[in-house]
């Protein structure tokens, strides 16, 4: 028996206004066509690849890893020529492994290019259209999905991640995998759940959605269901078809579709206690006037750069100026910024950073091509680049201003650059609760503030056009839940 596998992995945010290139993966990400590249990449990183190929190896198949591409972070919809070179050569790649007998797709669900708001979806439809394939898919989603019709009707069974900040990888790709040699059918539907979920109140380890995962991972004792993906969708999509979603994975016999929906209500009904957890800066700044065992975490959440926003605000940089000389220890912030990066060549001590811009006095302490291998409890293992960046000193403040957008929060993102995180009295992270992996920290130590950027949790002010107009808290639809079953035929 014979699996071909692929991973692409890439989260859009449709109000960002520029478009993402394929240097994106082939420069600053992940980019592996060839299956000896693939196999060796995923036997190194915590990946949904890695998981999955262990436990089909561990059962004896044979299998065929054929493509990995990921971003060096998020970004706005992808441009039409690079959505076509992805969906092409992920194509080509997994017609190349063909025949085989089982296909597992690891995709993350949230992905949009300019004409295409269902990447996913042309994905799957590509696979059972274009190459004609009519055998077992198996597919495994980013908790943040938005889930269509067109993954429903083309793939046979689903899991996505249980976790968020997102820890489970591997266990993901291993729940595929487990998914994929189910010995009988499958069924499949969904419960659309008409409602935008702050990410920063959707922790698995506490609150509300912890709750709801709870009672998804109970509805999986039950003797028919597989697998229950609980998902929350990303929310700064500008897309018709947007909303959160349960999906359901079930044997032959069928989906309950009673429990389904009761579950899905359930959630719903949790609406009103939904919480952004913004601090005010008076209550940051009050935070960092005492120096704890552990830095503290400063959270720039509307900067959010694994939300697709381009990290290029410097609100922290603003507001902590007037700070820097009385601090009890060094707080470290970054900025992307890649003309600030390039006029720091110089001997110049001032520099004007981000946009909105901010002028520093200060000095370049380093400067070279930032690159690192994640440490923390997220992405372990992955390499990332900031491309090249400087450190400017100004009193008590080390800002890492850099080329690129990164994906993820993490120490070594401070230490590729000489600074010291865990000697810190406080770390930027551009995160919403990526920084809680990364940097082994709870809710205590972190203080998210909503300044400029395109990842506002203030859900009511993003200028929806297309269906997010139509969901809580928008409005209160009047169906807010919607059971999908897949289409005949």
């Amino acid at each position: 028996m014979k699996a071909a596998l692929a991973q692409f992995i890439f989260e859009s945010n449709t109000f960002v206004p520029q478009v993402a290139e394929i240097d994106l993966f082939k420069k600053g990400g992940v980019w592996l066509d060839r299956p000896d590249e693939v196999r060796a990449w995923a036997a190194e990183t915590d990946s949904q690849l890695g998981g999955s190929l262990a436990v089909l190896e561990a059962a004896g198949w044979e299998t065929a890893p054929c493509f990995a591409a990921m971003p060096g972070s998020s970004a706005g919809r992808m441009s039409a020529d690079c959505f076509h070179q992805i969906r092409d050569t992920l194509l080509a790649r997994v017609a190349a492994a063909a025949p085989f007998d089982l296909l597992i797709l690891h995709l993350h669900g949230a992905a949009c290019a300019v004409g295409e708001d269902d990447i996913e979806g042309a994905i799957l439809s590509g696979v059972r259209t274009d190459l004609g394939y009519r055998g077992r898919l198996v597919l495994s989603l980013d908790l943040h999905a938005n889930f269509t019709r067109r993954m429903l009707d083309c793939a046979d069974a689903v899991t996505a991640y249980h976790t968020f900040p997102h820890m489970d990888f591997t266990a993901t790709g291993e729940r595929a995998a487990r998914l994929a040699q189910h010995p009988g059918g499958f069924t499949r539907a969904v419960a659309k759940v008409a409602a935008l979920v702050p990410p920063a109140d959707s922790t698995h380890f506490e609150g509300n959605l912890a709750a709801v995962l709870a009672r998804a991972r109970e509805l999986e004792r039950h003797p028919e269901v597989l697998d229950v993906c609980v998902l929350p969708v990303q929310p700064w999509m500008d897309i018709d078809e947007l909303g959160s979603a349960i999906v359901v994975t079930a044997g032959d016999n069928g989906v309950p579709l009673g429990a389904m929906e009761e579950l899905a209500r359930a959630w719903y009904g949790q609406r009103h206690a939904w919480a952004n957890r913004l601090s005010d800066w008076t209550t940051i700044i009050t935070a960092l006037e005492c120096k704890a065992d552990r830095p503290h975490i400063i959270v720039d959440s509307a900067d959010a750069t694994p939300g697709g926003s381009p990290g290029k605000s410097a609100e922290a940089v603003r507001r902590l100026l007037p700070h820097r000389d009385r601090m009890p220890g060094t707080v470290l912030l970054f900025v992307v910024d890649p003309d600030a990066v390039r006029a720091a060549a110089g001997d110049t001590t001032r520099f004007v950073l981000g946009d909105p811009p901010v002028e520093v006095e200060g000095r370049v302490s380093w400067r070279g091509e930032g690159s690192y291998r994640a440490r923390g409890g997220a992405y372990t293992g992955q390499t990332f680049s900031m491309g090249e960046a400087v450190v400017i000193e100004t009193g008590q403040l080390r800002i890492v201003v850099c080329s690129y957008p990164s994906l993820t929060p993490d120490p070594a993102f401070y230490e590729c650059v000489g600074l010291q995180p865990d000697e810190a009295l406080a770390v930027m992270a551009k995160s919403m609760t990526g920084w809680m992996a990364a940097f082994d920290a709870g809710w205590d130590r972190g203080y998210l503030f909503d300044g400029p950027g395109y990842c506002s949790l203030d859900f009511r002010g993003i200028p929806f056009t297309g269906g997010g107009r139509k969901l809580f808290p928008l409005m209160e639809p009047e169906e807010p839940v919607r059971i999908w079953q897949p289409s005949e035929g």
